[in-house]
């Protein structure tokens, strides 16, 4: 009996040592960084705002427009509707390719273009949550572009007149445009009068204030009397 203990736990602490030596040659390494290391494809599990998913040749693509999955070939199933005011987005929940890009991507570039004309240089990645509402981050973003990382960060303001809401994401931009004549810097400070409402931007060498044309444009525009804000043109710059 003890003769054949000793015969299975032998037999036993071999296949142990097998399992182990097997486990770690390189051959197996390689199979298990395989699996381990497998990095997952630039795809986005759902469609960009105002366009329809649909499958067509086993793929799944969106399409703001016209959907007609018989179409005879890729670029038939999806159309412009040939309104005025159409943003056509056509792009594909798989891996894209140089005729066809992925949504994740295309998306990204959406909000890029559409960020470009909000966000302020230090808060220059621009993110939408699934309610449309947008943001600008001091960070990338999250992969799907949705919302910050970090906790730096601006809102947009959708009142035209950004100079009611210094925090907003117009106005920080606009700010950091200001330039001003050589020895003065930017200050800011609240309007007077019927302007009191609002805070100015403007160049300052403290002892003197001035105005870029740019925000005396603005000024005008929103329908306020500028006649007695200097303008900083014609200064030196």
């Amino acid at each position: 009996m003890l003769r054949e203990v000793l015969i299975f736990g032998t037999i036993l602490a071999v296949v142990i040592l097998l399992i182990r030596i097997i486990i770690t040659t390189p051959f197996v390494a390689n199979i298990r960084e395989t699996f381990e290391d497998k990095k997952p494809l630039n795809t986005t599990a759902s469609c960009p705002a105002n366009t329809q998913l649909y499958m067509y040749g086993g793929t799944a693509y969106c399409c703001s427009g016209s959907v007609n999955t018989k179409g005879s070939n890729l670029k038939d199933t999806c159309k412009p509707t040939q309104r005025r005011d159409e943003s056509f987005v056509f792009c594909t929940l798989g891996p894209g390719n140089a005729t066809m890009k992925n949504c994740m991507t295309l998306r990204s570039g959406l909000l890029a273009a559409e960020g470009s004309g909000l966000c302020p240089s230090t808060m220059p990645t621009y993110v939408k949550n699934a309610a449309g509402i947008g943001r600008c981050c001091a960070d990338p973003g999250n992969p799907a572009l949705t919302e910050c990382v970090g906790a730096t960060y601006c809102d947009p303001t959708s009142d035209p007149n950004y100079f009611k809401d210094t925090s907003s994401c117009q106005f920080r931009k606009a700010k950091e445009a200001v330039q001003c004549p050589t020895g003065f810097g930017v200050f800011t400070a609240t309007g007077q009068g019927s302007m009191a409402n609002i805070t100015l931007m403007g160049c300052t060498d403290n002892g003197q204030n001035c105005y870029p044309d740019s925000t005396l444009k603005r000024l005008k525009e929103l329908g306020y009397d500028v006649a007695g804000l200097p303008s900083c043109s014609g200064r030196n710059t």
